[in-house]
């Protein structure tokens, strides 16, 4: 078959129900009834004052005998009585059939398969038929998987073999996931909303691909966007144009990397530029409530099966990483690597962070894409396109255009209020954008910009950094030749990280920033790999590198006990060999560098604590920036004295005392500026008199 005719027109809910409640009550009834009769139930349901349960018996249709005493011989008479009446009937095909009938088909289920399937689904939701079940487990203690076969095989009266094959691993129902294990000799557990979509819905298999996914939302962005990576753009696309045309099998593309760098945008515009019809696997359920990870590959598998004769369709599943993991911690490495080879229908599997994923999974992909950051040019084309026809001047664009993480969707909700706003003046247009982004930036956890920030007294001076080596000519060298490798050590709040932020601005290079935790992984070979991932996007973007707390990583290989702290050390060795831009390596600890990894270094500046006139330039700088009038000397009388003493004051130490008269929305005096100051060295100076002087003072 082809696309199937919902897509085009998406079905109705039947306002009058092909099977009603009572259709469904008199089927559960008669089951009930077999198992107590024939499976000799009725010695659980019947004690010496009558029936035991009103729930069942309203259910059968005995509801007036709950209150009566009768005997267990009388009670059972009752019963059989009751069932030869409902075994006389002859149900008409209901709708629970109908939607078994096309899941069948569309799944592969067997016969069996899909009357146990029907039989579950019953159970959910008919009040008394779990009841009936609970009597036999509670008087007889068999495995729950067990016993259910044993009871199902009576009660709809099929071989027990035939139940048993229907609830194995090995049947649809399980592979599908429509059945989940519970876990290890446990019951077995519908999937969420089947029961209420066989029993309702007209359209079955349709109903249950609407459950699971939806259709894919046009893309925001255009092939020409993935300029940046058109190598790879139009290596997959001829893969999978090839792959639809020939309806190969276990066609499987990964494409991962961070957050915001257009991986879903990516398979949507692929998709619509050769007219596929996109699934994209949902993440919570039609009541809002977030599907698990095991839900969502059970909806995955099924939308597999129902899509598997639609030749046009393609399968999207974002954030994969609970996942995989879940099946692998389950035991299912090897039926995972199976799935991934026989798949029917192509699928983009989508992942931030493929690092915990089992390299037996990575090797069955077919094609894997890491998708770097929508670069400065990319990002500006993307924003003349969303914002035409508003008035805002190029030069802005430009700016804009600079924002890392910016996305196409951000755009067009800010531009779309904009618009509603009928703003005509470019200020007046580039203000409220801004002030749009700024907030959504907030929220994600990015850091806007704007132009009328105030200054701070942590911006970075390279006249008030007390370094051995001249800030001003190592800048001068970076312009001219672009290239170094720069090793910064020194105490902590020195100014080794906010020199990288200062070289970003003067060079006009983006800076990528890496800290050791960024870097460092759980499992053998994981920071090698994020080593060389950070240094290929270094190249990539021609950016400035910058690596914090490097001596996570170049510690010395002669005292190293593990063979994986040597083998990290001699990859980020090699990367650094062949890097041809600028690194910079920080540290506080000097003394624990690998003796090799130093020698490659062509600075190694050394950051110390400021001396005195620069401590008193930037006393006197962050006063006269919280004064709101012209800072008078006379004011500072005094304070020089009590500066002089302290001899290990660093850039950040100033930074600490602001932010904190900030968070108390207090004025910034010279009292308060030394008081900050003096607790700040007592603290950091506190041990030194009981051993060794902290940092690099001897």
């Amino acid at each position: 078959m082809g696309i199937p005719a919902f897509l085009r027109k998406r079905s109705r809910r039947n306002a009058v129900p092909l099977a009603t409640s009572e259709t469904y009550q008199t089927r559960a009834a008669l089951w009930v009834l077999r198992l107590l009769v024939n499976g000799k139930g009725y010695r659980f349901f019947i004690n010496k004052e009558g029936f035991n349960d009103a729930d069942i018996l309203r259910l059968i249709g005995l509801e007036s005998q709950y209150d009566e005493e009768i005997t267990l011989k009388e009670g059972l008479q009752l019963l059989k009585t009751r069932l030869s009446e409902l075994e006389q009937k002859h149900p008409q095909q209901d709708l629970l059939d109908r939607n078994l009938s096309k899941l069948g088909q569309s799944l592969g289920l067997t016969p069996a398969e899909k009357t146990v399937l029907g039989f579950l689904s019953i159970k959910e939701q008919v009040e008394g038929v779990d009841d009936t079940l609970k009597l036999f487990s509670t008087n007889y203690g068999l495995p729950p998987t067990q016993q259910l076969i044993s009871l199902m095989s009576i009660a709809l009266q099929l071989p027990r073999h035939l139940i048993a094959k229907a609830l194995s691993n090995d049947s649809v129902l399980v592979r599908c996931r429509l059945l989940n294990p519970k876990g290890r000799g446990d019951d077995l557990e519908l999937l969420n909303g089947i029961d209420n979509v066989l029993m309702y819905e007209q359209q079955g298999p349709e109903s249950l691909l609407r459950h699971f996914t939806q259709l894919g939302a046009r893309p925001e962005l255009q092939p020409d966007d993935f300029i940046h990576i058109d190598s790879q753009y139009s290596q997959l696309k001829r893969y999978l144009k090839a792959a639809v045309r020939s309806g190969a099998v276990g066609t499987n593309i990964l494409i991962y990397g961070a957050p915001g760098t257009g991986k879903t945008e990516l398979v949507r515009t692929l998709g619509d530029e050769l007219s596929l019809e996109l699934f994209e696997v949902k993440y919570a359920r039609h009541d809002g409530e977030p599907m698990s990870g095991d839900e969502r590959f059970s909806a995955y598998l099924i939308s597999q099966q129902i899509l598997r004769a639609s030749p046009q369709s393609v399968i999207l599943f974002d954030e994969i990483e609970d996942v995989f993991t879940y099946r692998e911690q389950n035991g299912q490495k090897a039926w995972i690597n199976n799935m991934l080879e026989q798949n029917p229908r192509p699928v983009f599997w989508i992942s931030n962070d493929i690092n915990s994923m089992d390299k037996a999974y990575l090797r069955r992909f077919d094609m894997l894409i890491c998708m770097p950051e929508l670069n400065e040019e990319t990002r500006f084309v993307m924003v003349q396109r969303t914002l035409q026809g508003l008035n805002v001047r190029e030069e802005w664009m430009r700016t804009l255009a600079k924002k890392q993480g910016l996305q196409p969707a951000h755009l067009t909700r800010a531009a779309k209020v904009v618009r509603q706003l009928r703003l005509r003046k470019p200020e007046r247009v580039e203000q409220t954008m801004e002030q749009l982004l700024s907030s959504l930036y907030q929220a994600l956890g990015y850091q806007w910009e704007h132009k009328e920030r105030r200054p701070s007294s942590s911006a970075f001076n390279p006249a008030l950094s007390n370094t051995d080596f001249p800030l001003e000519r190592l800048v001068s060298g970076l312009k001219r030749s672009g290239q170094a490798r720069i090793c910064l050590y020194g105490p902590p709040g020195t100014g080794k990280s906010e020199l990288g932020r200062y070289l970003e601005s003067v060079l006009e290079k983006p800076l990528l920033l890496r800290k050791a935790s960024d870097l460092l992984g759980p499992f053998v070979g994981q920071t090698e790999q994020q080593l060389a991932a950070a240094f290929a996007e270094a190249k990539q973007k021609n950016a400035i590198l910058m690596i914090d707390e490097a001596d996570s990583f170049l510690g010395s290989r002669s005292a190293a006990q593990q063979q994986w702290e040597v083998s990290q050390v001699n990859e980020l060795l090699v990367q650094m060999e062949e890097f041809n831009g600028i690194l910079i390596m920080s540290t506080n600890f000097m003394d624990h560098l690998d003796s090799a990894a130093l020698r490659r270094f062509d600075f190694k500046i050394r950051f110390n604590y400021l001396d005195f006139d620069q401590s008193w330039s930037f006393f006197n700088r962050l006063l006269g920036m919280h004064q709101s009038q012209p800072f008078a000397a006379v004011n500072v009388a005094g304070y020089e004295t009590r500066l002089k003493r302290l001899s290990q004051l660093t850039p950040g130490d100033f930074a600490t005392v602001e932010r904190r008269a900030k968070v108390l929305a207090e004025p910034l005096t010279p009292e308060e500026l030394m008081v900050g100051l003096e607790q700040e060295h007592a603290i950091k100076t506190r041990h030194q008199g009981e051993g060794r002087p902290i940092g690099f003072i001897s």
